[in-house]
């Protein structure tokens, strides 16, 4: 994955439990749609952008869609939350549009292939669609020695000077919000929310 920030270098990635958690919902919420397709849930989080990819890859192909959502944030843990929420929800109404579109096209579905600013719950989010494998960018990426282990990791293309703190402790948002009546699946945040114009 790659980051919309260019100051974005050093990054932790989501707890695993933390992602299970978000892949469980999804699957919950797209049983339909995702059949025998697998779903790939991938997180990163920098020191003011949280990276947010949810690919759908189908069964014996290579191409894999990706809705990724990019969300600048303070860097407190709450507000960390809050925002991955938000990314988890916009992510979630992209997979709806793309099912939605898919049915009507037959097709691919026109989103944007770079980051793309959208009005979301009151907040600016960055939306891209892309279609890159992320089995085959692991692969990549240990052959460049991208994926050492520990906590806080590195983008190889150019270092830069910033904090090693950055981290995660896996928690749900305790806030409560009013239900919504729109049927678009709310996958933590629960907000009433526009439907996502990526056009």
């Amino acid at each position: 994955m790659k980051p919309r920030l260019p100051s974005s270098k050093k990054w932790t990635a989501f707890p695993k439990e933390f992602t299970q958690q978000i892949e469980d919902v999804f699957k919950q919420n797209f049983s339909k749609q995702l059949k025998s397709a697998e779903l790939i849930v991938e997180g990163r989080i920098y020191a003011q952008e949280i990276l947010i990819r949810v690919g759908y890859l189908e069964a014996g192909r290579l191409r894999q869609a990706n809705f990724e959502v990019s969300v600048e944030y303070s860097p407190t843990q709450e507000e960390a939350i809050m925002r991955i929420n938000d990314g988890v929800d916009a992510a979630a109404s992209m997979m709806m549009d793309y099912f939605e579109k898919e049915q009507e096209t037959e097709g691919d579905v026109d989103f944007p292939l770079i980051w793309k600013e959208i009005p979301f719950n009151n907040r600016k989010l960055f939306v891209q669609f892309s279609t890159v494998n992320s089995k085959l960018e692991a692969e990549a990426d240990a052959l460049l020695g991208a994926s050492e282990e520990g906590l806080v990791k590195e983008d190889l293309e150019d270092p830069a000077d910033e904090d090693d703190d950055i981290s995660l402790a896996s928690g749900e948002d305790e806030s409560e919000d009013e239900a919504s009546e729109d049927p678009s699946p709310k996958m933590f945040g629960g907000r009433k929310k526009k439907k996502t114009q990526l056009h």
